[in-house]
């Protein structure tokens, strides 16, 4: 039984992330890619705009030589989010599996909140297994455009796997902020505490040279942990490669695909100077030939929709009625009618 509840800790303790772009923690969840995201802060899945699905595989996993694999997926509606995950991790006759349900929802402009429910099992050779439930938090501020705010909290509740009393997950309280200082560029920094290893603190920073291709590079310590991502997006499929190191652990190997419309795209730091400069266009504006840069001065329509409607219009055609707009992920009937002042057909 002390070998169960070993194995138990050591899966609380993996360093290796469901995502390539996650191995940051709280820090890199500020900035989500997929929905591989919201087993770090459920309220990541409120920041993507439309649907995707995505599955990722790591190895080595944690402190054992661990294949890890996960899919996620979800979708957006003018206030809801939703999302879902399972996850597995074994080999050798140890198994772990969790299966996770999350929603998020805008409770005021910028503010996003989220809560997650997951089941997990533990099943080893020899010792038996167990089965538990925990319940995650987290929210997502943006004051302004460019900064943000993120808090979690891992393991809210969790019940125990054994008679030990040990939860399934570990409580951890994790903070994080971020800022977007110019398009394609962000910054954030983390910290968190944790139950049973103590604090930790990262940060991560995130480059795109060019369009639809970025870089990351994260820090987290103690111990020193360095590692780096890689993310290319085609239109609606994208892949995520990472590599992580670890001063006492092999480096661990991470690629993830993702498939969908679903896209965070962060709004740089926009001061009151450049405010003024910038002068909306005169409403309505022709969907079809309108830039991205036109579509965000529509009130409803942030840079992840403005580039999902424009890829759309790419990919399919231009729309022959106000109406086919319905058609472009994300969009709602609700969101299509407060958009219809502000966009024309020509």
């Amino acid at each position: 039984m002390n070998c169960f509840v070993m194995a138990i800790a050591i899966a609380a303790f993996e360093p290796q992330s469901e995502s390539p772009w996650l191995s940051g923690g709280i820090a890199a969840a500020l900035f989500p890619r997929t929905h591989l995201a919201v087993s770090v802060n459920p309220a990541s899945a409120g920041l993507l705009d439309g649907t995707a699905v995505s599955a990722s595989a790591s190895r080595p996993f944690g402190f054992r030589d661990l294949d890890r694999t996960a899919i996620a997926g979800g979708s957006s509606t003018d206030k809801y989010a939703f999302a879902g995950l399972i996850s597995y991790s074994g080999r050798n006759g140890y198994g772990e599996a969790t299966v996770t349900g999350g929603a998020a929802a805008a409770l005021h402009r910028g503010i996003v909140v989220g809560v997650s429910m997951s089941c997990h099992r533990i099943q080893i050779e020899g010792f038996g297994s167990g089965t538990a439930a925990s319940t995650d938090i987290g929210l997502i501020a943006r004051p302004f455009k460019g900064l943000f705010f993120g808090g979690a909290v891992r393991g809210l509740y969790s019940s125990a796997l054994t008679e030990t009393g040990m939860g399934a997950v570990p409580r951890t309280v994790s903070g994080a902020v971020g800022v977007c200082p110019v398009s394609g560029v962000t910054v954030s920094a983390g910290a968190a505490v944790h139950q049973y290893s103590g604090e930790e603190y990262s940060i991560v920073t995130s480059v795109e040279p060019y369009h639809g291709v970025s870089l990351s590079f994260f820090l987290l310590t103690p111990p020193v942990r360095m590692g780096m991502g890689l993310h290319v997006s085609i239109s609606t499929v994208s892949m995520q490669y990472g590599y992580a190191t670890h001063p006492e652990l092999a480096g661990g190997h991470a690629i993830s695909l993702a498939y969908g419309s679903a896209r965070f795209h962060p709004e740089p730091i926009q001061t009151a100077d450049r405010q003024n400069e910038e002068e909306p266009p005169d409403f309505p504006i022709n969907i079809n030939t309108a830039t991205e840069e036109e579509l965000v001065t529509i009130p409803g329509i942030g840079p992840s929709k403005a580039s999902i409607i424009r890829n759309y219009i790419e990919s399919f055609g231009p729309l022959q009625s106000i109406d086919h707009m319905i058609d472009i992920p994300g969009i709602g009937t609700t969101t299509l009618e407060n958009l219809r002042p502000y966009l024309t057909v020509q």
